[in-house]
């Protein structure tokens, strides 16, 4: 049983158990990570929601690309916009350089965006309209990458907005 475990962790990198709940997680993740559509990770806090996502992304064909995450739920809604889809030099007080936003620096690799659910109504749809044009083209900061949302609550039960619904509803589900 040992060299089974040992196995399991050596297969995956990340995740170690042997239950049968860890064993559905890993054939989901595997199930998943070829398959070049987003992905809705829910859990509670702690869970593995990001090691999740990583582990999806380190499995997929984009690997070699970046893997960016952002914790929708820790940066100031005023401020989230800007750190998803980046700014221009000059565009408001302060901003004194080009910053690129977490949509571009994810190009043709993965952007997990945690917490989703707690991203205000507007930004939801405007990165509902990236998303669904980021795979056929690379501008407004949207590049083209593979989304994996994270939430907890379930969406359906937190987010009365349908666009955060359809940036993770056509999904891979993963909970």
């Amino acid at each position: 049983m040992r060299r089974a475990l040992e196995e399991r962790l050596h297969a995956n990198g990340r995740i170690l158990g042997n239950s049968a709940a860890i064993r559905k997680l890993l054939e989901r993740i595997e199930k998943v990570a070829p398959r070049d559509t987003t992905v809705l990770i829910e859990g509670e806090s702690g869970t593995g929601k990001e090691l999740t996502a990583r582990l999806i992304h380190d499995r997929s064909r984009r690997a070699e690309a970046p893997f960016v995450a952002i914790n929708c739920a820790a940066i100031a809604e005023s401020l989230l916009e800007s750190e998803l889809l980046g700014y221009e030099k000059g565009a408001f007080t302060g901003a004194a350089a080009l910053k690129k936003g977490k949509i571009e620096l994810a190009d043709g690799g993965t952007l997990f965006l945690d917490e989703v659910g707690e991203m205000a109504a507007a930004l939801q749809a405007k990165l509902l309209r990236g998303c669904r044009s980021a795979s056929s083209n690379a501008s407004a900061g949207c590049a083209p990458c593979r989304w994996i949302s994270g939430s907890w609550p379930p969406l359906i039960a937190i987010s009365p907005s349908k666009s955060v619904r359809d940036i993770s509803g056509r999904t891979c589900f993963i909970g």
